[in-house]
């Protein structure tokens, strides 16, 4: 297969199908293919959102898996030119990926970044990750994922983490919007990665200035999490943190590349703690990964069910049935601690 059919048949996804041999097959030929998807992706970039509704942009979603793969610090500023696109643009391009890899994709071409401050001991240029995350205009999830990034970017020893938790400390310090956000969620969840002791402050001062989602976790766990893995990078054991070194392994799980799976799309995915759907997005057939198993946590203990005032010896009065633990409300946050709402986890 040449690199003209390779593009062709990256450019023309058949529903339920993983393109594996047109996959295989730009690994084997990178250096001759990274300048055509370069090129194809500063086309698509300069559209804008002036996208033509019937032309066909399949070739995106690869060209950011493969250049990820393929470590080209090159496709770094195309990339966040087209992710800086309205939210309805980008969602049609890459759908779930701007919350299922995104940060793990810009983290992968940053890896492959020869920087002259590496030297100095500043690790990646993240200046430009910073423009996108502070810029209002673009949607929150490729905010979210951006931060992602430069948490990714610690953990692979690709950023010190002083410079992480010292942008952090910007961010709560006036570098973001003074209103609720999903991308407050998605710095306080970075935070709790990160093990931000050292944030703990400003974190509480969010929350209690309303900022945070409503369903996000309460006051008092929000310490507590912030307390579990002070000063180390640790992501929860449900979250993929890798770096992309093989686009064929990490998209042959996903449910549009699996005819056997019922070709069902699953609920927008939002960042921990939000269940709010930015202005504008527009959902698409995009390829959707295949729906994650929920994180195993500890449940809370079921008290065995019992008739109220029944009596479970003959004689004696019936007695009340008293509740030993407090009640825990459907849209409540789980006692488990995992941050999501009740009703989506134990309960």
């Amino acid at each position: 297969m040449n690199i003209d059919d390779v593009i062709n048949r990256l450019s023309n996804h058949v529903m339920g199908e993983l393109p594996r041999e047109a996959l295989l097959a730009a690994s084997e030929q990178r250096s001759e293919l990274i300048p055509r998807l370069l090129d194809y992706l500063e086309g698509v970039a300069g559209q804008g959102n002036e996208i033509p509704e019937g032309q066909r942009v399949d070739l995106v979603f690869f060209a950011f898996y493969l250049l990820a793969q393929f470590r080209e610090s090159k496709a770094l500023p195309v990339m966040l030119q087209i992710v800086s696109a309205s939210p309805r643009t980008v969602n049609r391009l890459l759908g779930y990926v701007v919350s299922e890899s995104l940060g793990r994709i810009l983290a992968s071409v940053m890896a492959g970044e020869e920087n002259s401050e590496s030297d100095t001991g500043n690790g990646c240029n993240v200046e430009s990750l910073k423009q996108v995350i502070e810029n209002t205009a673009v949607h929150p999830c490729v905010r979210s994922s951006c931060l992602t990034c430069l948490t990714i970017l610690v953990f692979h020893g690709l950023l010190p983490r002083k410079v992480l938790v010292s942008y952090f400390e910007q961010l709560f310090d006036g570098g973001l919007e003074q209103q609720r956000s999903p991308v407050w969620d998605g710095l306080v969840s970075n935070c709790f990665i990160a093990g931000a002791v050292e944030l703990e402050a400003p974190v509480l001062d969010v929350f209690d200035r309303g900022l945070l989602n409503d369903s996000f976790m309460g006051r008092e766990r929000l310490s507590t999490m912030l307390q579990e893995h002070p000063g180390e990078v640790r992501f929860p054991s449900y979250e993929s943190f890798a770096l992309i070194d093989d686009c064929v392994a990490e998209l042959q799980g996903w449910a549009s590349f699996n005819s056997s799976r019922p070709q069902e799309k699953p609920a927008e995915r939002t960042p921990v703690g939000s269940n709010a759907e930015p202005e504008g997005v527009q959902r698409v057939t995009r390829p959707w990964p295949a729906r994650k198993p929920k994180p195993q946590a500890r449940k809370p203990m079921r008290l065995p069910q019992q008739r109220p005032f029944q009596s479970s010896s003959p004689g004696k009065p019936a007695q009340p049935l008293v509740r030993q633990h407090p009640k825990v409300g459907r849209n409540d946050p789980c006692p488990c601690g995992s941050g999501r709402k009740y009703k989506k986890c134990c309960g």
